[in-house]
């Protein structure tokens, strides 16, 4: 298995990351029933900051500009209607995008490695430099600070449920 930066050195080496996009990007527009090509191209790029990856300016742009067009559900989906982000996922992403530095590995999470992130503007702990505020009544979401969490209430408010409350787990 190949350390983080070896498979940094992989995908830069030869533009292999640029030409991964690349066949992700030829296949948009493509009518796909469950896997919408736009939202595999997000992933990719995920995937090549996860690991470190060059990416050029241009398809850091292109990312940014698939977002508004990949569906986005707040709740509970049904698997067969699941084709793109929950809400913490697309503000994750958009503030990964926004914190990208070519060649740095960007961890999707805390510093504690638990999978935290402001489920309004997407930012992780080391973004902001300090721990994330969890959600008093669920417990479920996590929040930078009061003026994200009131953001981000009108999308929350139909899914905060106290734990004892809960018939089915959000998935």
């Amino acid at each position: 298995m190949l350390s983080l930066p070896d498979r940094s050195r992989k995908l830069d080496s030869d533009g292999l990351g640029e030409r991964m996009l690349a066949a992700c990007r030829a296949k948009e527009g493509d009518e796909e029933i469950f896997n919408p090509p736009e939202y595999t191209t997000i992933i990719m790029g995920a995937l090549i900051m996860r690991a470190g990856g060059q990416i050029s300016p241009e398809s850091l742009e292109h990312l940014r500009a698939l977002v508004p067009q990949v569906n986005c559900n707040a709740r509970f989906v049904l698997p067969l209607n699941d084709e793109g982000f929950r809400s913490p996922g697309r503000a994750q992403f958009l503030a990964a995008l926004d914190h990208y530095q070519a060649g740095l590995a960007r961890s999707f999470r805390s510093p504690r490695r638990l999978w935290r992130s402001c489920f309004h503007c997407g930012q992780i702990e080391s973004d902001v430099g300090h721990v994330l505020r969890k959600c008093s009544k669920c417990k479920q979401a996590w929040y930078c600070d009061k003026d994200c969490q009131r953001g981000h209430w009108r999308d929350h408010k139909h899914s905060c449920v106290h734990i004892g409350e809960r018939r089915m787990i959000n998935v």
